[in-house]
């Protein structure tokens, strides 16, 4: 009981910060909603903010503590209006805690569970957003690594606010299990390999954001982490158009580049892909499938077929000219053969007439 005591209870304040009521939980511990009560250089702020804290049992963890710490500071340093803005880094009573900007919405994840179907020109909107707070990121050369709709808030007035910045590598180098940085539906093919990540693999995590803000549902899904990592290392996905037909072409293409298995095959930079984003007319709609996934064995089974008809057709068949005298000698067995096979209605006319008048000439 006293090993999880921490996990249950909430702490009345925590630094300078009266604790209002619990916003959820994340990858690091707490979130907390809380209101900054207490007077910095003798005025009292009254700023709501929102507070991040580590379980004692991590924050005693001095490899951790250093490590989240210089997370913090780096994340600290970013100010866009597309980024959570960072207020604080301390310790209180043993509690390692991040004070941040409070967003007053809803994090994208059940935005897109409760929109029944998001307008396209609010998908091109989100992901032009999403796209400037990683291109401020990336140029103070900090990489998000875990970008998923989980962590992107969407505040009232529909902008977006990135948050958990550089937090989800700091628990995966740190903890025992070793596990691979990263959420498996939205981790690059790097990433589910445990290779070095930068940059581009915030391009692929934001284009699996995209694809599901398109079709609800990010493209690999199974059972379990393992399967899931396999599928975004080895599979093509669907386009998306496949799933919801009102898809403009140009925004699937540039989905489908953004989550390209070879880093070499991607967008180089989010400034690539937001130039793209900018030409997209959201009325446009994709006027043939992208052919970018392996069929299944049903129409590899009908495309087999098809090719055999084709064939067939080629080389002739019942129903057409079996028989190409241009092809085939005279003087071959193939060529009576075919007669044979053509006309044997005839060939059995001529036989009988020509027995009836040998009996006739037999007789007389």
């Amino acid at each position: 009981m006293s090993k999880n005591r921490y996990v249950d209870l909430m702490p009345a304040s925590i630094g300078k910060y009266k604790i209002l009521g619990k916003l959820g939980k994340g990858g690091m511990g707490d979130i907390y909603k809380a209101i900054q009560d207490k007077p910095v250089n003798g005025v009292a702020l009254n700023r709501v903010v929102a507070i991040k804290v580590l379980p004692p049992q991590l924050a005693r963890d001095s490899e951790f503590a250093q490590r989240f710490e210089i997370e913090a500071q780096a994340v600290s340093t970013l100010e866009h209006q597309n980024i959570v803005s960072i207020y604080e880094y301390g310790e209180d009573d043993g509690y390692r805690f991040i004070a941040m900007q409070y967003i007053d919405g809803m994090d994208l994840g059940n935005y897109i569970a409760e929109t029944k179907v998001i307008a396209v020109s609010d998908i091109i909107d989100f992901s032009k957003q999403i796209c400037r707070g990683l291109r401020y990121a990336h140029t103070h050369n900090v990489v998000h690594r875990d970008i998923k709709p989980q962590n992107i808030l969407l505040d009232k007035n529909n902008v977006i606010h990135i948050t958990d910045f550089g937090i989800a590598k700091t628990v995966a180098d740190v903890t025992v299990t070793g596990s691979t940085v990263g959420t498996p539906e939205y981790m690059s093919p790097e990433q589910a390999q445990g290779k070095k990540i930068d940059a581009q693999s915030d391009i692929y995590s934001l284009g699996i954001v995209m694809y599901e803000m398109l079709t609800r549902k990010p493209p690999f899904v199974a059972n379990n982490s393992m399967a899931v990592a396999y599928k975004q290392v080895h599979e093509p996905p669907m386009p998306p158009s496949v799933k919801r037909k009102d898809t403009p072409k140009q925004l699937e293409l540039i989905i489908l580049k953004a989550i390209k298995k070879e880093k070499r095959d991607r967008y180089g930079s989010v400034e690539e892909l937001l130039t793209h984003l900018d030409t997209v007319d959201p009325n446009e709609r994709v006027d043939r499938q992208t052919q970018l996934f392996h069929p299944s064995l049903k129409q590899e089974s009908a495309a087999a077929a098809d090719e055999r008809r084709i064939t067939d057709r080629r080389n002739g068949d019942r129903r057409g000219g079996m028989l190409d005298g241009a092809n085939q000698s005279v003087f071959s067995g193939e060529y009576w053969k075919t007669m044979l096979q053509i006309n044997w209605p005839t060939w059995l006319a001529i036989a009988a007439l020509g027995g009836a008048l040998a009996i006739h000439v037999f007789k007389h």
